[in-house]
C-alpha cells in the first residue's frame, strides 16, 4: 500500500495560533463613542456581510471605517479607529512553541490558511513575528475565497502541489476541519493543546 505520511501542515491563525476576542474592539470603541449602541453596530456589520467583505478583499479598512462612520454618526478618527480594531490579539504560547519546534525539525512543509484582512495581518506580522515562520500563507483578503469554502482548499492543494492524503489541516472550527475531511485532508480541530498533541503524535506517526 502507498504511504501517506503527513509531509504538508496547515495551521488556520486565529484561536489556533494566536487568541482574539473582537469584544475588545467594541469595548474600546463604546469608551470613546458614548452614544454607540453597540449591539446595533453589530447587527448592521452582521446584516451587510462587512466581516467577510473585508476578509475577501472586497472592501478595505477605510471602506468599512467609513460605513460604520456614516450610518452611525462616528466621532472616532480613522487611526484609532484602526488601532481599536486591530488590537484584538495575544499569542497561544503552547502553539507558538510548537510551531517553532517542528520548523527546526525540517520535516514537514508549513502553511498559513487564514480569513483575515490586510490590516490585521499587518498589525499580527508586526507583533507576532513568529507568524514569519511560514514561507507560504493564503491569506482570504489577497485570494478573494474564505473557508469553509472548498475553493480555497482546492486552490491551495493545486498552487502547491500537494497530495490531500500528506496534508494536514490545524483548524479550531468544526465546520473547516469537516470540509477538508470532505476533500480527503487529514483534520484536527483545534480544542485544548493537550488533545491536539495527542491527535497530531497519532497522525503523523500513521
Amino acid at each position: 500500500m502507498p504511504s501517506h505520511r503527513i509531509k504538508n501542515i496547515l495551521f488556520d491563525l486565529g484561536n489556533t495560533l494566536i487568541f482574539y476576542d473582537y469584544s475588545y474592539f467594541y469595548e474600546g470603541l463604546g469608551k470613546i463613542e458614548k452614544k454607540l449602541n453597540i449591539a446595533k453596530l453589530k447587527k448592521y456589520i452582521k446584516d451587510n456581510d462587512l466581516g467577510n467583505q473585508l476578509c475577501k478583499g472586497k472592501i478595505t479598512i477605510k471602506d468599512f471605517f467609513k460605513k460604520l462612520k456614516r450610518k452611525f454618526n462616528l466621532k472616532v478618527s480613522f487611526d484609532d479607529f484602526v488601532y481599536l480594531y486591530s488590537d484584538i490579539f495575544w499569542v497561544n504560547n503552547r502553539m507558538k512553541s510548537f510551531l517553532e519546534k517542528i520548523n527546526a525539525l525540517k520535516q514537514f512543509r508549513l502553511f498559513l490558511i487564514s480569513n483575515t484582512d490586510s490590516t490585521h495581518m499587518n498589525f499580527i506580522l508586526k507583533n507576532f513575528p513568529f507568524i514569519k515562520i511560514f514561507k507560504y500563507k493564503i491569506l482570504s483578503y489577497k485570494i478573494g475565497m474564505i473557508k469553509p469554502q472548498k475553493k480555497i482548499f482546492l486552490y491551495t492543494l493545486q498552487k502547491y502541489k500537494l497530495k490531500k492524503k500528506e496534508t494536514l489541516l490545524i483548524d479550531d472550527l468544526p465546520i473547516n476541519v469537516r470540509v477538508a475531511e470532505e476533500l480527503g485532508i487529514k483534520a484536527i480541530r483545534y480544542k485544548t493543546h493537550d488533545k491536539f498533541l495527542k491527535y497530531f503524535t497519532r497522525i503523523v506517526r500513521k
